[in-house]
């Protein structure tokens, strides 16, 4: 089979691992048929975008089991409410 004229099967399981990654993590955002229609620099670009967001959302998560989910001190008031006298 020659692949003169097009990618190699070599290359399908990454496309297809894309095409997933993207599908799934949009929540319905994408359909398969979007992505796989996709120009590939527009579904590289969308894929780099997702690892990112991911990469960010994964630190974020760690940051906060550090933290252990409680707050040092007394709570914050918001400036609007600090004169606020109940009626």
């Amino acid at each position: 089979m020659s692949t003169f004229f097009g990618l190699g099967p070599n290359y399908r399981p990454i496309l297809h691992k894309q095409i997933f990654q993207l599908c799934y993590n949009s929540k319905g955002g994408f359909t398969f048929s979007d992505v796989y229609d996709l120009p590939v620099y527009l579904r590289i670009y969308y894929f780099k975008l997702l690892n990112e967001q991911l990469t960010l959302e994964a630190e974020e998560m760690e940051k906060a089991k550090k933290g252990g989910g409680s707050s040092s001190g007394p709570p914050k008031v918001p400036t609007f409410a600090r004169n606020a006298r109940p009626k």
